[in-house]
């Protein structure tokens, strides 16, 4: 069976970038015990929201263990997934899960996000990976959606075909939405306004703050789904070419 077909998953990789200790990653966890008896979780030593695909170079990556096929990295989430698959694990994963994020990951967060980069490091080394976030998740109260309708979505996604290179996006919708109705395929909206700058902590100091979003959602969108109470489903892939327009250049020589 061609890895990226339908699956019952054997080995399941688990990782994040909220952190060893967030909410997300133990509910993911305990979803993915239900769904096999051989998960190993390793994430990142502390918050590394905001990563994307980055990777360490030129220092030591400091892994450590902290359960039974658990472990600490103090990498980005990216390192998580090549640590695990190269070093901490005896070989590849069938399956890779990253989250659950507390927030969602819709439009242009996805660019950002260290949840998605995280599954793509998995897809690029051929293996099917599935990244799930949740709207307006902070505290444990909040994830009752992904307890509740987690299990579901996850093995619905299992029978799904991710292609090559490629991942699924999952976003559950926020507790403040009411009764989850069901899942929708979802584009990506196109939500991003501008960034919040705040003053740091001295002169000439900043900080990036939230993200100010624009208030009108493109219809059938992640996040218009969201808002109507419904889990968004999103095939992502690493393919950026624009062939189209490409093709439209002209060759030069010098």
């Amino acid at each position: 069976m061609s890895p990226f077909s339908p699956m019952s998953p054997g080995r399941i990789l688990i990782s994040n970038d909220d952190g060893i200790d967030a909410i997300g990653i133990r509910i993911l966890h305990d979803i993915a015990k239900r769904l096999s008896d051989d998960v190993w979780v390793i994430a990142p030593d502390g918050n590394r929201s905001g990563m994307s695909r980055a990777i360490t170079l030129r220092r030591d990556v400091v892994i450590t263990p902290c359960g039974d096929r658990q472990f600490s990295c103090s990498g980005t989430p990216s390192d998580c997934v090549i640590m695990g698959m190269s070093r901490v694990m005896d070989g590849k994963p069938d399956l890779v899960l990253s989250g659950v994020n507390h927030g969602m990951n819709v439009g242009d967060d996805v660019g950002y996000s260290g949840t998605i980069g995280a599954a793509f490091e998995a897809a690029i080394n051929m293996v099917p990976a599935i990244a799930l976030s949740q709207q307006h998740a902070r505290t444990d109260a909040d994830f009752e959606p992904t307890l509740s309708c987690g299990s579901r979505a996850l093995e619905y996604a299992l029978s799904l075909t991710i292609p090559e290179r490629g991942i699924l996006n999952i976003n559950m919708p926020g507790k403040g939405n009411g009764t989850v109705k069901g899942i929708r395929k979802a584009s990506l909206d196109t939500h991003k306004f501008c960034d919040e700058i705040m003053d740091g902590t001295r002169p000439y100091t900043y900080r990036i703050g939230p993200l100010v979003t624009t208030p009108e959602m493109l219809e059938n969108s992640d996040r218009y789904w969201l808002e109507h109470g419904f889990i968004s489903m999103s095939m992502l892939t690493m393919d950026a070419n624009d062939s189209a327009h490409t093709n439209r250049l002209e060759d030069a020589d010098f």
